[in-house]
């Protein structure tokens, strides 16, 4: 576990200190806190992050990696990363994109088009062709709506009714992306929930 230095704790008070005591707050529902621990569900996809800022929306967590950069001035300054948004109904897991449209996965062995059904940073759903070996771990590309292809690790875990779910690992910039384009399909499918917050 890391330790922040004294600077950064001050500096981390007054931005999530409250500015005002007012009743009528709308964001009430929401709250902000800072970890230096990774929980180790989310350790393999939020990847080499150190500190998480944790927003908590509704029924969903969003972990946003962290680092805290200093300027000419010594002044911190945060950027945060793309958050991996977590679902807390019913256990804690990542938000899955249920009624996927134009998202496919091409096997890189049988160069087959496989339509995916749910997704999600760690897993998803796909109809299994008959050609797809049920068993072994294999590298895939899965194909994003605007065209964009990421690389990842494919780890069928069941198959029922015609429906394989699978593990999924992606690394670096694909795993970037691909966050980062579950986030967006969040904030839009959920937009009463981040219109007064700035995400």
């Amino acid at each position: 576990m890391s330790t922040l230095s004294d600077e950064e704790l001050a500096y981390f008070s007054g931005v999530f200190s409250p500015e005002d005591d007012s009743t009528d707050n709308t964001l009430s529902r929401h709250s902000l806190s800072v970890a230096t621990e990774i929980p180790q569900v989310l350790a393999h996809i939020l990847g080499n992050a150190k500190l998480t800022l944790l927003a908590e929306i509704s029924y969903y967590r969003l972990w946003f990696p962290l680092t805290l950069k200093q300027d000419e001035l010594g002044q911190f300054l945060p950027e945060l990363g793309i958050p991996e948004v977590i679902d807390m109904r019913g256990g804690e897991r990542s938000w899955r994109l249920n009624n996927v449209k134009n998202i496919k996965v091409i096997d890189n062995d049988t160069a087959k088009f496989v339509e995916v059904l749910s997704l999600s940073s760690s897993g998803m759903t796909i109809k299994v062709p008959q050609e797809l070996n049920a068993k072994v771990p294999r590298l895939t590309q899965l194909i994003l709506p605007n065209g964009v292809h990421l690389d990842m690790v494919f780890e069928p875990v069941r198959t029922e009714n015609g429906v394989m779910a699978a593990k999924i690992s992606a690394e670096g910039e694909s795993r970037e992306i691909l966050r980062q384009f579950l986030f967006s399909e969040h904030k839009a499918k959920y937009a009463h929930l981040y219109k007064k917050i700035n995400c």
